[in-house]
């Protein structure tokens, strides 16, 4: 399949990586980042001094995996050409934070 010229042009203008930074369990930036599809990678900053359970799922489906976020560290992930998943960030005991929540991150 070829790729357009706009499609080029988009995927060459994407970032590397980027960071997602976790204070107080609420992600920032709000909302959904986006990398390379040729290699990037998602940080997920925790500056919190306590773990929390990183969630990941693909839209459109009920499976998940959960990731071990530690207190005062990070987790990256790195994203796939047309990956695309929904995060939210709960304590390790599943509970999300009123008001806090995630987003998505995709290439």
């Amino acid at each position: 399949m070829k790729t357009t010229a706009a499609a080029k042009a988009k995927e060459a203008t994407l970032p590397d990586s980027a960071t997602i930074t976790i204070r107080d369990q609420k992600p920032s930036p709000e909302g959904e980042v986006e990398v390379t599809p040729k290699g990037g990678r998602v940080h997920f900053e925790n500056l919190d001094d306590r773990e929390y359970r990183l969630r990941l799922w693909k839209p459109g489906t009920k499976s998940s995996i959960d990731i071990l976020l530690p207190a005062n560290n990070r987790v990256s992930v790195i994203i796939k050409k047309d990956d695309e998943f929904r995060y939210l960030v709960l304590d390790i005991n599943e509970e999300v934070k009123t008001g806090g929540g995630g987003g998505g991150i995709r290439n």
